[in-house]
């Protein structure tokens, strides 16, 4: 049996948007947040977050200890490898549906209060901080 081209299209159309659902549905189950011993206690509220190295902070409130794994930046639509994980410290890597990636070293020296060292690519730029992220509060 010979197919016409429209009919081979519309046969392998019908094979496509299974699987784009299939994929899309695995990205989503992708994009949680690792659960990690590092994080063990994290609260969400108000965070002091100071360079290392520079005199001042700024306040920034924290929801998700995601946003941690990722710098400070939102964690929307990323996906996470650990590469190390115990009690006071953790290795992760992650890449981010818009185009965002990077690897983020986290240590807890205290509770309420973590060294975040992160590094990578945005917007096709790279980026590098290392930063001290002490709880303050509620937001």
């Amino acid at each position: 049996m010979h197919l016409s081209n429209s009919a081979a299209m519309v046969s392998h159309m019908r094979f496509q948007f299974p699987l784009a659902a299939l994929l899309m549905a695995t990205a989503a189950v992708a994009a949680a947040p690792p659960s990690l011993a590092a994080l063990k206690g994290f609260r969400p509220g108000a965070w002091a977050v100071k360079a290392l190295g520079g005199a001042s902070s700024v306040s920034q409130c924290l929801a998700d200890p995601s946003d941690l794994l990722t710098g400070g930046r939102p964690a929307q639509e990323c996906s996470f490898s650990v590469i190390a994980d115990s009690a006071d410290a953790a290795t992760v890597t992650y890449r981010c549906a818009a185009g965002r990636s990077g690897r983020t070293q986290l240590r807890r020296d205290a509770h309420g209060l973590y060294v975040v060292d992160a590094q990578g690519l945005e917007n096709g730029h790279p980026f590098a901080n290392r930063s001290e992220w002490r709880r303050t509060g509620d937001c």
